[in-house]
């Protein structure tokens, strides 16, 4: 029965993913009328590593980013960040990189293992922070170890927002899923509605619900320049 169930659940992510992009913009609408920007921002032109120290493999990259879609996402989970990754230390290139899930930047939409400094790019982040699991370094290690497996077997972005079908992933799922795989479960069992138009399971995982889990250490917001 279990089977069958995920089955029906993957044909519902098929449908959804040939029409992401419009329910994506339903979505914003149907979040609320958001309210009215407070002025622009100015873009960000670097990000401070000064805390890049402190890092470990496993912790959390957060970020905002400048379009609608963000401000639903902060809007509707009442955080100030709509994007999730988890920071890994590549050790050939000396470089921190950022494991994630993102719709609309490439096509195919795999699972990436990219730069900080793309992940912080002017044109996709207008604040960040990184959080810290409350785990030990060991722990947090495996977790990523999952998240870097899954990248390569080209796992795509799941635009049906499914935690029942494993074979795609959303930003928030993936981290999920690496810290399920060591026993940690980073959301704390927050969820937040979503339209059975965007989400079969009427629920998904926002970043907010990894900044307010009982798994969570602390959040500490990254200085942009």
């Amino acid at each position: 029965m279990r089977s069958k169930s995920v089955t029906q659940l993957r044909n519902v992510r098929t449908t959804n993913n040939r029409k992401s992009r419009l329910t994506a913009a339903l979505f914003v609408l149907m979040c609320t009328i958001l309210p009215a920007c407070s002025g622009k921002q100015k873009p960000v032109e670097i990000i401070d590593l000064s805390d890049s120290i402190e890092w470990r493999d496993g912790d959390i990259a957060l970020r905002c980013g400048w379009g609608m879609e963000s401000r639903a996402v902060t809007t509707k989970g009442h955080s100030t960040y709509s994007h999730s990754g988890l920071l890994h230390y590549n050790s050939q290139s000396r470089t921190w990189e950022v494991i994630h899930a993102v719709p609309s930047e490439d096509d195919p939409e795999y699972l990436k293992a990219e730069p900080l400094s793309v992940f912080y790019g002017k044109e996709r982040a207008k604040c960040g922070a990184w959080l810290r699991v409350d785990c030990s370094d060991s722990i947090a290690k495996q977790a990523v170890e999952y998240a870097l497996r899954k990248v390569d077997e080209k796992v795509l972005f799941d635009n049906a927002y499914l935690l029942e079908d494993t074979t795609t992933l959303y930003c928030t799922e993936l981290i999920w899923r690496s810290f399920l795989t060591v026993g940690i479960d980073v959301s704390g069992g927050n969820r937040h509605s979503a339209p059975r138009l965007i989400c079969a399971e009427e629920e998904c995982i926002f970043p907010s619900d990894l900044e307010k889990s009982v798994t969570t250490l602390y959040v500490k917001p990254l200085k942009f320049k």
